[in-house]
């Protein structure tokens, strides 16, 4: 296997799309309840343990882009071969690809659940799941391009639902925050812990490297891309404190969503069904791309054939998402799955990064 990939001009795209590539494929299932599962960690204080986590991120994406630069134009599966060999790196990369594919199950059950919930309770698993697996096919197939340019428009379709938090916004009360500073150094921690699975995404930058030309400008579009992430989920957390009371927050699964029950237009009397139908156009790039990642993992490791390789995805998508059925079985996949997307995309670049600037002074000193 070749540590570097050779990519066609014509398939490769400017740094500044990274910023609707990271930004869109955290930004997804995550987003809808994680309101209710950082306030039972952090409680009044979750504002605090939602910046330590953004910050955080911010310092993740620093070492990924350090680490990638050491490369001329490699992806996480070459670079996990240069430095740990070809056994241990295709191990690893094996691991990449299992977590790839439930964080894709778990983004299509999430989204099922909610229409189940809110919309259509008794539409069949087998209809909704084949309909968003079609959608994902079809921009897969379209190839590199096509994929960024999904993130690119649904990005611009969906950003306006953030002004439409307005109205609840005028309903929070200020006293659902005190006292201030009352959490623990402890529960601050682990509501940032909790925020994990709503801000998984930025490991795309592992795999998307080799397409973008100008690789100089990347890190400007990354982070920016992380910060507006931080701040929504700081967004509707705060507005979700303020509005419900600490035991509601509670029990209300789906919290972000909910807050879309009380807007009201003259012509619209249920907003929230029509917010709940257009949150399919922010988890579509989270399908896409992740299903994008997965087919060039599978390429990588196996040499297998891309559409092969996307229809028997689907199809193990497919029957997975029909035999997961019942609430509790999706939190605990949901739940392994975060616990997984941690150890990858937070705490294993900073294991990487030294290890790759040992195998390169290595390999320099021996060429000398």
């Amino acid at each position: 296997m070749n540590t570097n990939l050779i990519i066609k001009p014509d398939k490769a795209v400017e740094a500044f799309y990274l910023f609707f590539i990271v930004h869109t494929l955290q930004i997804g299932a995550g987003l809808m309840g994680v309101p209710r599962v950082i306030f039972t960690e952090s409680g009044a204080d979750s504002w605090i343990a939602i910046l330590l986590a953004g910050i955080y991120l911010h310092f993740v994406a620093w070492i990924m882009i350090l680490i990638l630069r050491k490369y001329d134009n490699a992806d996480i599966i070459g670079i996990q071969c240069d430095v740990f060999g070809r056994w241990l790196g295709r191990t690893l990369g094996i691991v990449y690809v299992i977590y790839l594919f439930f964080i894709l199950l778990t983004v299509i059950k999430n989204y099922i659940e909610v229409v189940q919930v809110f919309i259509f309770p008794e539409i069949p698993l087998w209809l909704m799941s084949g309909f968003l697996l079609s959608l994902m096919i079809y921009a897969v197939i379209g190839g590199f391009r096509v994929v960024v340019g999904t993130s690119f428009i649904f990005f611009l379709l969906t950003i306006w639902m953030v002004l439409t938090l307005a109205q609840p916004i005028s309903y929070m009360d200020w006293d659902h925050f005190t006292p201030i500073l009352h959490t623990g150094a402890y529960d601050l921690l682990k509501g940032a812990y909790k925020t994990a699975y709503s801000v998984l995404g930025l490991e795309i930058l592992f795999f998307v490297y080799p397409y973008i030309k100008n690789k100089q400008n990347i890190a400007l579009p990354v982070h920016a891309g992380l910060a507006l992430t931080t701040f929504l989920i700081l967004l509707v957390t705060v507005v979700s404190i303020g509005y419900f009371s600490p035991e509601q927050l509670k029990e209300t699964v789906w919290a972000t969503l909910s807050l879309f029950k009380i807007i009201s237009y003259p012509i619209v009397e249920r907003f929230d069904f029509i917010a709940i139908a257009l949150w399919m156009m922010v988890i579509i790039p989270n399908i896409v791309l992740f299903c994008w990642a997965l087919i060039q993992s599978l390429k990588r490791l196996f040499q297998l054939p891309e559409k092969p390789s996307l229809y028997g995805v689907a199809l193990l998508l497919f029957g997975a998402s029909i035999l997961v059925e019942y609430r509790v079985h999706i939190d605990q996949l949901t739940d392994w799955t975060s616990t997984l997307g941690f150890w990858l995309v937070f705490v294993y670049p900073v294991i990487l990064y030294p290890l790759v600037l040992i195998r390169k002074r290595f390999r320099k000193e021996n060429s000398i």
